[in-house]
């Protein structure tokens, strides 16, 4: 099993587009997922267009390229929060072909958030979905995802057809736009993918289940009275959602206008970008990618300088036979753009510093597959080549150096502030000329031998590395049970403690951004699950929140944990859970320790009683992520907009996929209403003032629906005179501006449309004070949530005011006092029937941890810990916090002797490193005899002498039995294993240190 990391670039975003973790997450997580689908898919798939959105995406797969083992990466996000996030920037992409099978390119997936485009929510916060994709012959992995978005675990390969060879290419490239927040970055610990920093997120052209245009001429599509296959099947005149007609000739029209992007009608693929934050240039990269060459032939660069009423092509400024493959965005200057060319054509960078209005071109002496930019400087940036070079440019792409060959694709991490030192420092996983793998760090222009440090004293295994906020992960190889180690806040790598029984075959770091840090866990006799598990603030201890999440498979294999992390909400989650056959939606609001089904709603659109009673019958939730970032998914939270859920979902026994319907809750999950009898997207506008429904791409519109009241009432309006095919939307991508823009088509076989919406018009004024309202978070009338009492501020419901970017939700926040929900158990113990946290069959709460040792201090365990970042005072906090005693002394017991590579087997002459330590017992006044079976012995003082493993070579073939012995004044322990050495040359140990003594 691998431990996978996937590192979120940040990169600037389409207008507000982006995911990321949290809506407060300070950094943007590009990516770049390219896969090629058939035609003959579901509605997700495209008629051989895709349109991507973001700020860069990372070259195309090729077949020379030997494919990772997985591709993962995770992301805690609120907004996209669920990924072990890195502060610096990177995109990647996955091709999928049936030439090349399942190639993925490290990617970085990133959380995006979509607040300035299709998912102004898209909080994947916990929203969670762990991304990882682990392909043929891959190995288990750990991912981190910090959006709403789907955690994605596994991706399998497509078994694509001749006729897939006209199918769409979506390519998936997501940065953060640091409008309020940034997107944190994922992780994912074993995966070897490829990272670029201004990924693009695409937006694909959904197969099309209805006529085309010439059957729908100038008629009136999708009114909400009709039922059937019209585009909003609503009925009229019910008691709670009533529906009203706002077109053309009302006093609020949408004011619109729509551009073609004349002459890339043949062009199956498209990035977009816009920074937002008050900038009004938008850019769009089309191409085509012809998929049995795996590379682009054809390309068009569009400029914008009026947020999107007109386009101008950029192609005379750098050439027009220049073939553009891929586009990055500086993350902390978003006027900074790198352009690279096919290197089919030709390997070169185009560099602007003035929003692609002029470009320098410098050639490249080698083949960029992903870029990572720096956090904060903004000229700063890592280039990963297809030969496993690692280059650094301090000029913003002018000049490059060489940092280190054999370099992991997707494992490599600039510094982190207030961690690292030397903010050019560069932490990286390498492999050595034997094969090994050791993590490594250096300047990024002086990484000679001299100047590399190794911070983990030994080898790890491959595409195991992550760097994320204040931990850093690594696996190391063993033949057994998994092993990982964390670093917290640069401290010495310590072993991570899962509970004794338990046999991860696959982990995946879920989130590390609120001082904690979550994982999904897959155990031996797990198929389609996972169990989420939470650790200590320095991420060594880790407690189970929920066993059996569900995981779904999206579009390409691709494996997704049931689990999202409400925007806005500290410690608010959703999750999916498998209990016997039947799948249930649960809810917490303490971070996991406790959790509850969600009431359904008490009548449905007609206003019909629904007999629904807890627990046989509840509300299930969809929890599902869209790969396409311009399409809402099945979820949707906003941080702006506290307590707002809008989710597919159905009510029954259980979670099911037949007979669904739109459901959303106005007071954070406690209750809920429909509001739809059929999918569609939702997102918020306004900062989530109000809401605008479009339904479900399957059919051309012209209309969308606007709600003021939390979806109560809705009004509709008309956005094109034409019936469009929708393929995504992009949502207030600027913080001064309501601009909402359609990306689209009229038919199959025209050039893509974009039709720029200025949405003003539908406010009447600014909101003052009397248009607020203050809301009390609760849970089911308990007012402390988290140990406090939170009271935000909204919208009353129906005006039709505009928030403006001074609108502050949270009013005000008061600690409560302590009390036992405020606790969770403490690693080693476990909940019983009566509420009481008892220790667990496998511990022993007796055992003092082996670096205790006599005249110092630890802390006893009450069984309990507090919930992290949980605010609560007083109370009976002192009873349940963990009480400071003196270290006891103690004979050694539970004395273990192990190998540091798990086998029992070496090579003649080659050097064995052995491991010893106890369970109990003063470690600094314990004495360790090793007598290695050969005639040769050695002795240490004290533990802490063998805390780096003590190395042995033997001269002759054989089997040894190699004893240690513990002792001490109270006692002693002793343990033995059998090593068999076999007949290959190899090198003789090193002597011993001074410090021990041999042959005694």
């Amino acid at each position: 099993m691998k431990l996978q990391v996937r590192q979120r670039p940040i990169c600037a975003h389409t207008g507000e587009l982006q995911r990321s973790t949290k809506d407060s997450a300070p950094r943007t997580a590009p990516f770049s997922l390219s896969v090629a689908l058939s035609r003959t898919r579901t509605r997700t798939v495209s008629s051989g267009r895709s349109l991507a959105a973001g700020c860069g995406s990372a070259p195309p797969s090729k077949p020379w390229l030997s494919p990772p083992n997985i591709l993962g990466r995770a992301h805690f996000c609120r907004r996209a929060r669920f990924l072990l996030r890195s502060a610096s920037t990177r995109a990647t992409r996955v091709q999928v072909s049936d030439q090349v099978s399942s190639r993925p390119s490290p990617t970085s997936l990133p959380a995006m958030e979509a607040r300035a485009g299709a998912r102004p929510d898209w909080h994947l916060s916990l929203g969670i979905w762990v991304m990882i994709a682990a392909l043929q012959h891959a190995e288990a992995g750990i991912t981190c995802a910090r959006c709403p978005w789907p955690v994605r675990l596994h991706q399998e390969e497509l078994q694509l057809t001749e006729e897939s060879l006209r199918s769409v290419q979506v390519e998936f490239r997501a940065e953060d736009d640091t409008l309020d927040e940034v997107a944190p970055q994922d992780a994912t610990l074993g995966s070897g993918r490829d990272q670029g920093s201004g990924a693009a997120s695409a937006l694909l052209r959904a197969k099309r289940s209805g006529p085309e245009l010439a059957e729908f001429g100038g008629a009136d599509v999708g009114a909400p009275g009709e039922r059937g296959p019209a585009l909003d099947g609503h009925r009229a005149g019910r008691p709670d959602l009533r529906w009203s007609r706002e077109d053309g000739g009302a006093s609020n029209p949408l004011s619109s206008s729509t551009f073609a992007l004349t002459g890339d009608s043949a062009h199956n693929h498209a990035v977009v970008y816009w920074s937002g934050r008050n900038s009004s240039v938008i850019l769009i990269l089309t191409k085509l990618f012809d998929f049995h060459m795996g590379s682009a032939t054809e390309s068009t660069l569009w400029r914008s300088t009026d947020y999107g009423t007109t386009y101008e092509k950029m192609n005379d400024k750098f050439g027009l036979k220049t073939v553009l493959s891929y586009l990055y965005i500086c993350p902390s200057n978003k006027r900074k753009i790198m352009l690279l060319t096919d290197p089919e054509f030709e390997s070169s960078i185009l560099i602007s510093t003035d929003e692609g209005a002029s470009f320098q071109k410098y050639r490249l002496s080698f083949f960029v597959l992903s870029l990572l930019f720096h956090h904060t400087e903004e000229d700063w940036a890592l280039a990963y080549s297809h030969d496993q070079k690692l280059y650094s440019s301090l000029d913003f792409g002018r000049k490059w150096q060489l940092i280190h060959e054999q370099v992991t694709p997707n494992r490599f991490y600039w510094s982190v502030a207030g961690l690292d030192k030397e903010p050019d420092l560069v932490h990286m996983e390498a492999h050595t000329p034997d094969g090994n793998v050791q993590y490594i760090t250096c300047r990024a222009q002086m990484c000679t031998e001299a100047n590399r440090n190794y911070p983990f004293p030994g080898f790890i295994d491959i595409s195991s590395l992550i760097v994320q906020d204040d931990y850093i992960f690594i696996q190391v190889p063993t033949s057994g049970r998994a092993t990982y180690y964390v670093s917290y806040r640069r401290d010495s790598f310590i072993e991570i403690k899962l509970p004794k029984y338990s046999l991860p075959k696959d982990l995946h770091i879920v989130s590390t951004d609120e001082k904690q840090v979550f994982a999904a866990v897959q155990e031996w006799n797990q198929n389609d699950t996972y169990n989420l598990y939470l650790s200590d603030t320095r991420g060594i201890f880790f407690t189970l929140a929920m066993e059996n999440v569900k995981t779904t498979r999206g579009i390409g294999g691709n494996q997704m944990l049931d689990l999202y992390e409400v925007a806005g909400i500290k410690g608010m989650l959703v999750a999916n859970k498998r209990q016997d056959s039947q799948v249930k939606t649960y809810i917490t609001y303490n971070k996991g320790r406790d959790w509850r089904l969600l009431q359904a709603p008490p009548t449905d659109l007609d206003g019909n009683e629904i007999h629904c009673i807890l627990p046989f019958c509840s509300l299930h939730l969809q929890l599902q992520m869209s790969e396409n970032p311009y399409i809402s998914g099945t979820i949707s939270t906003k941080s702006s907009s506290p307590g707002i859920i809008v989710a597919t979902g159905n009510i029954g026994a259980e979670l099911s996929y037949n007979n669904v319907g739109m459901f959303v809750s106005s007071d954070a999950g406690n209750t809920w209403r429909q509001i739809f009898e059929e999918e569609h997207n939702i997102w918020f506008l306004d900062r989530g003032g109000a809401l605008v429904a479009v339904k479900m791409p399957s059919v051309p519109t012209r209309h969308l629906w606007v709600s003021f009241d939390e979806g109560r009432q809705w009004s509709q309006h008309t956005f094109s005179s034409v019936p469009l095919f929708v393929d995504g939307v992009l949502v207030e991508a600027g913080a001064d501006n309501q601009i909402m823009t359609f990306f689209g088509h009229f038919s199959h076989r025209s050039e893509w449309q974009l039709i720029k919406i200025d949405y003003r018009a539908i406010f009447s004024k600014k909101c003052t004070e009397e248009d607020y309202q203050t809301w009390h978070l609760h849970n089911q009338g308990e007012p402390c949530v988290m140990g406090q009492k939170q009271i935000y501020m909204k919208r009353r419901p129906g005006n039709h005011c505009m928030l403006g970017v001074d609108y502050s939700t949270v009013l005000s926040a008061e600690s409560c006092i302590c009390r036992a929900h405020d606790f969770e158990c403490d690693y080693g113990y476990e909940r019983r029937s009566d509420g009481n946290c008892r220790p667990s069959f496998w511990f022993n709460p007796f055992t003092v941890s082996r670096s205790c040792s006599q005249g110092q201090n630890f802390f006893n365990s009450t069984g309990y810990r507090k919930v992290v970042l949980n605010n609560c005072t007083k109370g009976v906090k002192e009873i349940y916090t963990a009480r400071k005693q003196q270290c006891p002394n103690r004979p050694p017991r539970g004395l273990i002797l192990t190998t540091k590579d798990g086998k029992l087997t070496a090579n003649r002459g080659s050097n064995v490193t052995f491991l010893v330590h106890f369970d109990e017992g003063n470690s600094m006044q314990t004495n360790i005899q090793l007598d290695f079976g050969d005639g040769t012995a050695v002795s240490y003082s004290n533990l802490s002498w063998t805390e780096e493993g003590i190395k042995h070579g033997y001269k002759s073939a054989g089997i040894f039995r190699v004893t240690a012995l513990a002792e001490n004044t109270l006692g002693y322990d002793t343990t033995t294993l059998f090593l068999h050495n076999n007949k290959m040359e190899g090198l003789f140990s090193p002597p011993p240190p001074p410090n021990c003594c041999i042959g005694f």
